[in-house]
């Protein structure tokens, strides 16, 4: 109970943002508002105040190559396979220098969601100037939320960190120059880039209606370690599932259109109370599966749903098993040896 005026409220104002991002900058970029929020949020976590020149300029450089890169991509499948596998790669390497996702999650999703709701003309315009605004509101939001005053007390963040941690990383070299590699952050890097350029090429050569769900859910499920892997697969397969068969009994009972776009925004609000990934999942499966049968049949878009989200959880297994693959349990023997030695 304690949970629900805070959420309640959260909720609302998250509503209140994307609708005014969307007045501002155009509809078509109410996507770039989400995920403008969600790495505001994310990042509240963090102080970016010590250094704030720096990590706006990175903030504001990282969000605008993003939508030029995607905006070229989107264009060309052969050119989008080399972008998105450059882009995706250069963001799970420098944003898991913590050997976490917390970053790559928010600045991967904003590449893809940029990539699948394509933009030409002015509001192509407006969604780079509305990028620039969100690296602006993200630095304003820092300052109110770390005063001066309470600084030395907070830790510090570089948006784009430098692992200080040398003894997991390898020599490399490239081109007659030796560059230091992370083992952990380096093969995920890869794994993330390939399988996620290697999907949206596919996606795309093959026109696949809804075919982003497969793209989202590689890119979801790959994973630094391959323990974490295997758990949010079938974490996600389940709550895909299970929302499915939620929706579609619903709209046994449920006709009326209006209605059923209600069950959108309840599915939204429900998601701010799950504590699990198989539950979260639960909820963005039926808010999926709802706005597409707004216009679908609801057992086609159950069926697609699942279908694809079937294909990405196996292409993830597949390439999690295959390329490069870490184990956490490896990686801990290895430290312990390092650290007696």
């Amino acid at each position: 109970m304690k949970k629900i005026v805070p959420n309640t409220v959260m909720f609302a104002k998250i509503l209140v943002f994307i609708n005014l991002f969307g007045y501002v900058f155009g509809v078509n970029n109410n996507l770039v508002g989400i995920t403008i929020l969600i790495i505001l949020l994310v990042l509240m976590q963090e102080d970016l105040t010590k250094k704030p020149i720096e990590n706006f300029i990175k903030l504001t450089s990282i969000n605008l190559i993003s939508g030029i890169l995607t905006h070229l991509s989107s264009q060309n499948m052969w050119v989008g396979f080399i972008l998105n596998f450059v882009a995706l790669a250069t963001i799970g390497y420098f944003f898991s220098s913590r050997l976490n996702k917390t970053l790559v999650v928010p600045f991967g999703l904003q590449y893809l969601f940029m990539l699948y709701s394509p933009v030409t003309g002015i509001d192509f315009d407006k969604r780079l100037i509305g990028l620039v605004a969100g690296a602006v509101l993200v630095m304003i939001t820092q300052f109110i939320i770390h005063p001066k005053s309470s600084q030395s007390e907070n830790e510090t963040l570089e948006l784009v960190e430098v692992n200080e941690d040398t003894s997991l990383y390898k020599t490399v070299r490239v081109i007659g120059r030796d560059y230091s590699v992370h083992r952990v952050r380096g093969a995920y890097a890869l794994r993330i880039g390939l399988i996620t350029a290697i999907t949206a090429f596919i996606v795309a050569f093959f026109n696949l209606q809804e075919g982003r769900w497969i793209v989202y859910t590689v890119f979801s499920l790959t994973e630094l370690y391959s323990e974490n892997c295997t758990i949010r697969s079938k974490q996600r397969v389940q709550g895909t599932i299970f929302g499915a068969v939620i929706i579609l009994v619903l709209f046994v009972f449920i006709k009326d259109n209006s209605i059923r776009a209600m069950i959108i925004l309840v599915a939204g609000y429900l998601d701010s109370f799950t504590t699990n990934y198989r539950d979260k999942m639960i909820c963005v499966t039926i808010s999926v599966i709802a706005s597409t049968a707004l216009i679908n049949n609801a057992l086609y878009a159950a069926v697609n749903r699942i279908s694809y989200i079937l294909i990405g959880t196996i292409l993830a297994l597949i390439v999690d098993k295959l390329v490069f693959k870490n184990k956490l349990n490896d990686f801990k023997e290895i430290k312990k040896i390092q650290e007696q030695e």
